[in-house]
C-alpha cells in the first residue's frame, strides 16, 4: 500500500506540474435562483414594493449577534465591559466602510442580546478587530456569552420557561436555543442547581450530539440531559411519581425546531442558493408533521409548544401547523404572541398558499394535481378550508422577514393544549373520515401513532423499521410499555453510575474539604464502573430519577457538571481536587481550605506560573501558610468601597510547599483577569516565577498587560456554526495537580500538567 500510495503521488506530481499554471482562483456561486424569486413571488410573502430590498438583504452578509448569559452573577459586568468597551468604541473603518456600533436589541429583555454590524467572517480576518475577536472568543469558552443568529432567539422566549418547567428541545443541534431555555430554567438560581426543572436535549444526529454537548457544559448546569433519539418516534420517558410509581413524563414546555430547507439562511449559507427548490419542502414536509404530531402528545394539559425553522415556505410552515390542529381539534389553539417582544417586526402567518412542484406547475387545491405527482406532495400541504382557518387563526403565526431589521428568515408559531385528548369524545363523524384518510397519508403504516398517548400506540424504532406496541383501554400511565430493545448507532457511551452512600471514595474527599452533612451525596455520578474512578460529577435529583428509570430505552450522551477530579500526591492525604467547573454548586457545603482573597491577588494568581505565597496579600499568605499542601478555593468579595469587580469570584486553586496557584482554563483565566480591568494578550507567556524580582513586584502588571504560554492550557475553539469547532472538544478544568519538588535554587517546581477532556470521544467535522 505504502509502494503503491508514493507511486501514485509521484506521477500525480509530474503530470500535476503542466496543470497548476491552468488553476484559476475559487469563485463564490453567484447569489441567484430565478425558482426561488418566482416562487415567492407567486406566493406573495413579500409585497411588490418591498421586493427588491428583500433580495438586495438576502444577498448582503448576515450582522453578527453575541447574546450575554443572564443567571450568572457575572452579567451585570460583562454588560457594562460591553457597552464601555466595544459598544461605545468600535466605530472602525474595515474595508473602507465605517462599522457602526454595536447595538442592543431591543426587543430582548435585559439589554442581554448586541448585533455587530459585522459578518463572522470580518471579525477573524481583520487585524484592527484583533481585541474584539480575542474577547468574543474567550468569553464564549467560558459560558459567558453566546453567539447566536437574532431570529434563533426568539423560540426560547416565546416559550416562556419556568423555573419549574420540564423541558423537551426535540431537535436541540447544536445547542444555541437548549442554551437559551437552560439560562431561562436558571434565571432565579446563579448556582446551576434549579429544583424540579429541567431540560432534555434531543437530537437525532450522534456526532451533532457531541458538538451540543460542548455547547451546553459551558453553563455549568446539572439539570439537562442530553439524549440521541429519533424525534419523530420518542419513546415515554418515565418519571416516580409521589407513591413511588412510575409515571410517562408530560412536558410543560416543548421545543419543536425541526429540519427544514434553510432559504431564511440563505445570508451566511451561500451553497443553499443554488441548491433550493420547492420539491425540498415537499419532501421535509411529512417528517416535520410527524416531529410536530409527536411533540404534541408529549405535551401536558396548559403546556406550550413552539414549532419553528428558518424557512420562508408555507408548505414547512403554516401548513405543518394547520395539520396539527386538525387532527388536535378541540384540544390545541394557536397562542397569540402579538404583544410579546415588542419593539420585533414580524409578519402574520398566512391563511392561503399555493403550491409548486419541482417542474414550476402550481396547484391550489389536492384535487388539481396529476397522479405522478400524488407520493410527492400529500393533501396537508395545501392551504385549509376558509371554514377551518377561522377556526385555526394561522394568523397568528409570525414570520420574520431579512429587511425589516437585517436579520436571517425564520418562522415561528407557538401552540397550547387546552384540553387532554381524553376529554374529547373518541368518536369521530362520518363528515370527518375524509380528512382523517387524508391526514393518514403523511404516514406510512409502520409509523403511525395514535392520537392519544396514553392509551393505544406506542412508536419503537430499530434502525429503518418500526413496531408498534398496542394496550389495552385498562392500561394507565403508570404502567411501564413493553419496549423492544432499541438498536442504537454512534459512539458506545460510558455508563451512569451512581456512588451509593458507603462509598470509600467520599470520606477522605469530605474530610479534607469539610464538606457539610447536607451535601447531596446521592446525586454524585461517575462514568465507570471498575478500577479507580477518574471524575465525579453532579447532577440534579430530577435528572438522576430520569436517567434510572429510562437508561434502557433512551440513549443518553451527557449529563452532570464535573466537581472533582483524582489528582494523587504523596504529599497530600485526599487523591481528588476541586474541579472550575462544579466549584459554585461544592462551595456552599465547603467549611476548609477557603482562602479569602483581594483583586491584586486575583491578578497575581491569573498571571503567574507558580507565584510564591509571599507575592500574596498579607491576608492571603496567613490563610495559606495555615492549611496543608493541596486543593483550595480562593475567594474575592466584592467591597462597595475599593476598586474592584462587583460580583463574587470563585477561583479553584492548588497550595503547594512555598507556593500557589490556580486551577482554571485559559478562556476562565481571561474573563476573571478582564473583570479585574487587566486585559489578556494574544502572545502569552505567563510570567515564569524565576523572572519576577525578589521585592514580588510584577513588572507585567504595570502595564496591565498580561501574556499566557500558548502551550499552557486549552487554546480557544475556531468558530463554527454558533461560535465553536466540533473537532475542538473541550478541555474543561484542564490542570491535575501534581507533586511539588524543591529546585536547586530553593524554588518550588511542579511537573507538567496534564489536560483531561471530557469524556466525549473526538469527532469529525460535518
Amino acid at each position: 500500500m505504502g509502494r503503491n500510495r508514493r507511486r501514485r503521488q509521484g506521477r500525480s506530481d509530474n503530470a500535476s506540474k503542466d496543470d497548476r499554471d491552468d488553476r484559476r482562483p475559487y469563485v463564490l456561486a453567484p447569489k441567484e435562483n430565478k425558482l426561488f424569486e418566482e416562487y415567492y413571488q407567486g406566493q406573495g410573502i413579500v409585497p411588490v414594493e418591498e421586493w427588491n430590498d428583500f433580495m438586495d438583504t438576502l444577498r448582503q452578509p448576515l450582522p453578527s449577534t453575541i447574546r450575554i448569559t443572564g443567571f450568572r452573577s457575572h452579567a451585570k459586568e460583562m454588560l457594562r465591559i460591553l457597552k464601555q468597551e466595544y459598544a461605545a468604541a468600535m466605530s472602525v473603518e474595515v474595508d473602507g466602510r465605517v462599522i457602526q456600533p454595536a447595538k442592543c436589541l431591543s426587543w430582548y429583555p435585559g439589554e442581554l442580546a448586541w448585533q455587530l454590524d459585522l459578518a463572522r467572517k470580518m471579525i477573524r480576518q481583520d487585524q484592527t478587530l484583533k481585541k474584539l475577536h480575542r474577547f468574543l472568543v474567550q468569553e464564549t469558552e467560558s459560558g459567558n456569552i453566546s453567539r447566536q443568529e437574532t431570529v434563533s432567539m426568539i423560540p426560547p422566549l416565546v416559550l416562556d420557561v419556568q423555573p419549574d418547567s420540564k423541558v423537551l428541545d426535540m431537535c436541540a443541534a447544536p445547542g444555541s436555543k437548549t442554551a437559551q431555555l437552560i439560562e431561562f430554567l436558571h434565571a432565579d438560581d446563579e448556582n446551576g442547581t434549579s429544583g424540579d426543572g429541567f431540560v432534555v436535549a434531543n437530537d437525532n444526529d450522534n456526532k451533532r450530539c457531541y458538538l451540543m454537548v460542548h455547547q451546553l457544559s459551558r453553563l455549568l448546569s446539572s439539570n439537562f440531559a442530553v439524549t440521541n433519539m429519533d424525534a419523530a418516534n420518542l419513546p415515554k420517558l418515565l418519571l416516580q411519581n409521589e407513591n413511588g410509581e412510575n409515571q410517562a413524563v408530560k412536558f410543560d414546555r416543548i421545543l419543536c425546531d425541526v429540519p427544514c430547507s434553510g432559504d431564511g439562511t440563505l445570508r451566511k449559507n451561500v451553497d443553499a442558493w443554488a441548491k433550493w427548490n420547492p420539491a425540498i419542502g415537499h419532501g421535509l414536509h411529512n417528517l416535520q408533521v410527524r416531529i410536530l404530531r409527536r411533540g404534541v402528545e408529549m405535551l401536558a394539559v396548559g403546556g406550550r409548544i413552539v414549532y419553528s425553522t428558518c424557512s420562508f415556505n408555507p408548505v414547512e410552515n403554516e401548513a405543518v401547523v394547520a395539520a396539527i390542529l386538525r387532527r388536535n381539534k378541540d384540544t390545541m389553539e394557536l397562542v397569540d404572541i402579538s404583544d410579546r417582544l415588542p419593539g420585533l417586526v414580524r409578519d402574520p402567518g398566512r391563511r392561503v398558499w399555493k403550491v409548486m412542484s419541482k417542474q414550476k406547475e402550481w396547484f391550489e387545491k389536492y384535487e388539481d394535481i396529476p397522479e405522478r405527482l400524488r407520493t410527492q406532495i400529500t393533501p396537508t400541504s395545501f392551504p385549509p378550508t376558509a371554514e377551518e382557518a377561522d377556526h385555526f387563526k394561522l394568523e397568528r403565526c409570525i414570520r420574520i422577514l431579512p429587511h425589516k431589521q437585517d436579520t436571517g428568515g425564520f418562522f415561528v408559531a407557538v401552540l397550547e393544549r387546552k384540553k387532554s385528548p381524553k376529554d374529547v369524545e373518541q368518536n369521530m363523524s362520518s363528515s370527518n373520515d375524509k380528512t382523517a384518510k387524508n391526514d393518514n397519508m403523511t404516514e406510512t403504516p409502520s409509523a403511525s401513532v395514535s392520537n392519544n398517548d396514553d392509551e393505544v400506540v406506542e412508536e419503537i424504532t430499530s434502525g429503518a423499521t418500526s413496531a408498534v406496541k398496542r394496550k389495552s383501554d385498562e392500561d394507565d400511565d403508570v404502567c411501564e410499555p413493553m419496549f423492544k430493545k432499541v438498536r442504537h448507532y454512534g459512539y458506545k457511551e460510558d455508563p451512569f453510575i451512581f456512588l451509593k452512600q458507603d462509598d470509600e471514595m467520599w470520606t477522605p474527599v469530605r474530610d479534607f474539604f469539610g464538606i457539610r452533612p447536607d451535601f447531596p451525596f446521592s446525586q454524585l455520578m461517575v462514568r465507570c464502573e471498575t478500577g479507580k474512578k477518574r471524575n465525579i460529577y453532579f447532577v440534579s435529583s430530577v435528572v438522576k430519577d430520569l436517567v434510572r428509570q429510562n437508561e434502557n430505552k433512551f440513549k443518553f450522551i451527557n449529563l452532570g457538571v464535573k466537581i472533582l477530579s483524582r489528582s494523587v500526591s504523596k504529599s497530600v492525604e485526599c487523591e481528588f481536587r476541586l474541579v472550575q467547573d462544579g466549584l459554585h454548586i461544592l462551595y456552599p457545603y465547603i467549611t476548609k481550605r477557603i482562602v479569602q482573597v483581594v483583586k491584586e491577588d486575583v491578578v497575581t494568581l491569573l498571571s503567574s506560573e507558580n507565584p510564591y505565597i509571599t507575592r500574596m496579600s498579607a491576608q492571603a499568605a496567613d490563610q495559606l501558610n495555615g492549611i496543608d499542601q493541596g486543593g483550595c478555593v480562593f475567594v474575592y468579595q466584592p467591597e462597595p468601597d475599593l476598586d474592584g469587580p462587583s460580583c463574587r469570584l470563585l477561583i479553584c486553586g492548588w497550595k503547594g510547599k512555598v507556593s500557589c496557584r490556580s486551577f482554571i482554563p485559559k478562556s476562565d483565566r481571561g474573563h476573571f483577569l478582564r473583570l479585574c480591568g487587566v486585559e489578556l494578550t494574544d502572545k502569552a507567556e505567563r510570567t515564569p516565577r524565576s523572572k519576577v524580582p525578589a521585592n514580588g513586584s510584577n513588572p507585567d502588571l504595570e502595564s496591565e498587560k498580561v501574556a499566557f504560554n500558548e502551550d499552557d492550557t486549552d487554546k480557544p475553539s475556531a468558530e463554527f456554526e454558533d461560535g465553536f469547532d466540533p473537532e475542538d472538544v473541550e478541555m474543561r478544568g484542564a490542570k491535575s495537580g501534581e507533586n511539588s519538588e524543591l529546585c536547586e535554587d530553593g524554588s518550588e517546581e511542579y511537573s507538567e500538567p496534564v489536560l483531561e477532556p471530557v469524556d466525549t470521544p473526538q469527532i469529525e467535522k460535518s
